[in-house]
């Protein structure tokens, strides 16, 4: 598993890449990361950066919104990814590690559950 390395003695966080799988806690169910191919990738599989965040290109579809009632995809409104590696650009967007999290306008927090690393 690729982890990321910090000098200070922090913990280290595991980089997410496709195929990671994502949960809203405010959704009804889990959504895979979906990225588009670019050059940086952990074996075969791309990385994540902060600009994964987009419900479309990206697939961020956690089912119905306990919030509004209706379905994610019609409703969610991603802010901007916290907790990302700030030393390591992927595609010129910051990494995404294990720890990160996308709140969503609506009030849910949207976390990984897995990485997508295969390995």
């Amino acid at each position: 598993m690729a982890l990321s390395t910090d000098e200070d003695g922090s913990p280290q966080h595991a980089y997410v890449c496709a195929g990671a799988l994502l949960r809203c806690d405010k959704g009804t169910l889990p959504s895979q990361l979906i990225i588009p191919a670019r050059a940086v990738s952990i074996g075969s599989q791309p990385m994540a950066n902060a600009d994964d965040k987009d419900p479309l290109l990206n697939r961020l579809n956690f089912g119905v919104c306990s919030i509004t009632q209706k379905p994610c995809l019609a409703t969610i409104k991603p802010l901007r990814w916290l907790d990302v590696k700030r030393n390591v650009e992927v595609a010129g967007a910051l990494a995404l590690l294990d720890c990160s999290k996308l709140p969503c306008a609506l009030g849910g927090v949207i976390a990984f559950v897995r990485t997508g690393q295969l390995a």
